[in-house]
C-alpha cells in the first residue's frame, strides 16, 4: 500500500516538474551550438557542350544565445542573436576557386508551440523573422573578392525537444522552411532571393535553463 502511494506521489511530482518548464509565465535561457563537416563532389552541365566540376570540403560552426517567455502553456515567444562561420575549400585540380569563407551575424524573433508526450519529449514548431549581416571572401587561383550583404527573411522551423529534469531542456533541429532576401553592398551583384527546405543534415544542439513559477 505504501509503495503504491509513494509511486503515485513520485509520478505526480515528475509530471509537475516537466510541465512547469512550459507553463505560462515561465522563462528560458538557452544557447544553440552547431557544427558541420561536409565533403562534396559535384558536376554541373550547361546545355550539351560545357560542364563545371567541383570537389571540396566544408567546415562550419555556429553559436546563438536565446531568451523566451511563455505567454501561454506550451507557447513561448522570444529572441536570439548569433554568430556563424563557414569555410569551404576546393580542390584546385577541379576548380579555379580555392576557398570561400563566410562570417554571419544574426538576430531573430520567434514564436514556438510545443507538442509533448508525457510533458517530457516531443516537438516544437513555429514561425520566425530574422536579420543577418554577412561577410564573404572568395579566393581564386589568380585573385580574391570580398562581399558584404544584409539579409532579411523568415520561415518555419521544427525541433525535437526533451526535458530530462525540472530546469534543463535539450533540443535538436529537425527541419526548416525559409525565405531570404539578400542585398549586397559595395559591388554590382544586386539582390538575391532564396527559398529553401532543409532537413536534418548537420549537428545542431540547443540547451536551455528554465525558471519562473
Amino acid at each position: 500500500m505504501y509503495k503504491k502511494l509513494l509511486l503515485v506521489v513520485l509520478s505526480v511530482i515528475t509530471l509537475q516538474a516537466a510541465k512547469a518548464q512550459t507553463e505560462k509565465g515561465n522563462q528560458q535561457l538557452g544557447a544553440t551550438f552547431g557544427i558541420s563537416f561536409t565533403n562534396s563532389n559535384s558536376r554541373t552541365v550547361f546545355g550539351n557542350t560545357t560542364s563545371d566540376n567541383s570537389k571540396g570540403k566544408l567546415t562550419s560552426y555556429s553559436i546563438s544565445p536565446s531568451y523566451s517567455y511563455f505567454i501561454a502553456d506550451k507557447l513561448d515567444i522570444g529572441a536570439s542573436a548569433g554568430y556563424s562561420y563557414s569555410n569551404q575549400k576546393y580542390d584546385p585540380a577541379f576548380s579555379s576557386q580555392i576557398q570561400q569563407q563566410n562570417k554571419n551575424f544574426s538576430a531573430t524573433i520567434f514564436l514556438r508551440k510545443y507538442f509533448l508526450f508525457d510533458n517530457k519529449i516531443g516537438i516544437r514548431t513555429g514561425p520566425y523573422l530574422g536579420y543577418q549581416k554577412q561577410k564573404q571572401l572568395y579566393v581564386y587561383t589568380s585573385n580574391e573578392n570580398n562581399y558584404n550583404s544584409d539579409s532579411y527573411g523568415g520561415g518555419v522551423n521544427m525541433d525535437l525537444v526533451y526535458f530530462p529534469s525540472k530546469n534543463i531542456g535539450l533540443a535538436a533541429g529537425l527541419a526548416n522552411l525559409s525565405y531570404q532576401h539578400q542585398k549586397f553592398t559595395g559591388n554590382s551583384l544586386g539582390n538575391a532571393n532564396t527559398f529553401s527546405l532543409n532537413f536534418v543534415n548537420s549537428f545542431i544542439l540547443s540547451a536551455y535553463y528554465a525558471f519562473g513559477k
